[in-house]
């Protein structure tokens, strides 16, 4: 949804609101893409600061089902969309710094799903588990290891020592 800005910026002291329905919002990264599952009503307040700057403020929270990064189970994530920004204002005009030039606003105009999709990004989670001590999978057969153990021989040999160990296998006597 674009949201036009040029009646908020030419009245100084307006407030305006919007309610927007996020829940079938779809996220793609590189990581994937994923469905949201729940989100509760994206709220956004933007104000004119007596035609001194104008304030945008979010507020709204979406989940989504993503695997766990060490075995692969299906978890929720929770995101948080607060958001606050502020905008200088010379002549009706929006004042942004290069440098911190939002993708979200293209003249006077309020891209919603880029914001959304922004602060999505922002707040994804580095690493997801679907408990702190998670104990991932088995590198060898592939078994959920938060389920029970396995048969597989999981020493972990020093690869410095990796070729005297193959000479010991070679000449061990059966």
């Amino acid at each position: 949804m674009i949201i036009d800005l040029f009646a908020i910026v030419s009245n100084p002291g307006i407030d305006k609101e919007f309610e927007l329905d996020i829940s079938d919002m779809t996220f793609e990264s590189m990581m994937g893409t994923f469905k949201a599952t729940k989100a509760s009503p994206f709220r956004i307040k933007i104000n004119n600061n007596a035609g001194k700057s104008i304030r945008i403020n979010t507020e709204g929270e979406i989940h989504f089902t993503v695997p766990c990064d060490r075995c692969l189970k299906d978890c929720d994530i929770a995101i948080d969309l607060d958001f606050e920004n502020e905008f200088g204002l010379q002549n009706d005009r929006l004042v942004i710094e290069e440098l911190d030039e939002p993708e979200y606003i293209e003249g006077l105009n309020l891209n919603t799903d880029q914001l959304v999709y922004d602060e999505i990004l922002v707040n994804w989670p580095m690493k997801v588990l679907c408990k702190e001590d998670c104990k991932g999978i088995c590198n060898k057969c592939g078994k959920n290891l938060n389920e029970g153990t396995c048969d597989c021989d999981r020493t972990v040999v020093d690869p410095r020592m990796a070729a005297i160990q193959d000479v010991f296998n070679k000449f061990k006597e059966v």
